[in-house]
């Protein structure tokens, strides 16, 4: 039995979505179990959300939740009994597999890391997720975890990627350093410093700098950046997809001559939701941290926070928690770190 803790509180839109979305989980998934952490008023509601499949949650009292406006060190002082602590708590003592939550980004990392620990080797725990490309899928790292970032710390995030992939049976994974050029010279000082190092401590497995056009060809397997870039560049990629999508849908709509092509399109716009839709792939993981935690976005409705809490699932199941961590370790020994 798979058990998942789960962080309902805290998000844009209520706690109802996400009690939608673990009864959506629990219907198709019957060896699955939910720990939820809730408010006393919440226990009834999410009750009658969840239904008949009641028996598979175990609703935990708390007494509050993180805030989104909290700031991570208000959250770390006076948060200690909200739905985020006792979600993480219940994961470090071994009651859940996983850990995914919907609240404060900020509050997460450094809740995370003081209940979790991190790595061995990783000063800065990093949100990753794997975006849809022409190719296969690409694993970014960070999202916005960390906003700035030394080459060394940059280096970090590589040697935990590569570990990744191999941890889930991929021996060679092909990595890039995120860029405004390919040459050696762009870049910013802390960048191009990293470049060096990556050219000289990761072998074969970095191919070199890669500019942002050239992010979803296909052919790599992660590409390692700081927070700050990372968050624009998976922002601006979800804003263009929600855009296109949107337009094509009207075009289709409002045209005389393309109605008649409606029926036909229908299918084909479904399957290009499926393969890029950020809802689907709204899912990240907390990278870094010692243990299996994934973050949604604030602002996830029933469908997004559905979709989340099936990567959470998939990525426990992929690759255990121990096994990513003795990749790590011979990657840094082999290192000498």
């Amino acid at each position: 039995m798979l058990t998942i803790a789960v962080d309902a509180m805290g998000g844009d839109l209520g706690p109802r979505v996400a009690f939608r979305a673990c009864k959506a989980l629990l219907k198709k998934n019957p060896d699955i179990r939910i720990l939820l952490p809730l408010h006393p008023e919440l226990h009834a509601l999410a009750v009658k959300v969840i239904g008949r499949f009641t028996p598979q949650v175990e609703i935990i009292p708390c007494g509050e939740h993180v805030r989104m406006d909290d700031s991570p060190r208000t959250a770390l002082k006076e948060r200690a009994d909200s739905s985020m602590a006792i979600a993480l708590q219940m994961h470090s003592e071994g009651k859940a597999q996983g850990v995914l939550s919907i609240g404060n980004t900020g509050a997460l990392l450094v809740m995370a890391r003081k209940i979790l620990g991190t790595m061995q080797g990783v000063e800065r725990p990093s949100l990753a997720t794997q975006l849809p490309t022409k190719g296969k899928p690409l694993l970014m790292m960070d999202l916005g975890a960390n906003i700035s970032m030394t080459s060394d710390q940059l280096l970090q995030l590589a040697c935990l990627a590569i570990a990744w992939y191999r941890a889930g049976g991929m021996s060679d994974p092909k990595l890039a350093l995120l860029n405004i050029g390919a040459e050696p010279g762009k870049g910013t000082d802390t960048v191009r410093a990293a470049g060096e190092m990556f050219s000289r401590e990761l072998g074969d497995s970095y191919v070199g700098f890669r500019e942002g056009d050239h992010l979803f060809d296909g052919d790599l397997d992660a590409v390692i950046c700081d927070g700050y870039s990372g968050n624009i560049t998976l922002k601006t990629t979800e804003g263009l997809i929600e855009w296109l999508i949107a337009m094509m849908g009207s075009e289709l709509r409002n045209s005389l001559a393309l109605r008649w092509f409606l029926p036909l399109w229908k299918a084909t716009m479904r399957r290009i939701d499926r393969q890029v839709s950020p809802a689907r792939h709204g899912g990240a993981m907390l990278l870094g941290v010692a243990g299996n935690v994934a973050k949604t976005h604030g602002k996830s409705d029933e469908r997004a926070f559905r979709y989340a809490l099936e990567y959470m699932v998939r990525q426990v199941r992929q690759r255990s928690y121990s096994a990513l961590e003795g990749e790590l370790n011979r990657q840094l020994a082999r290192l000498g770190r």
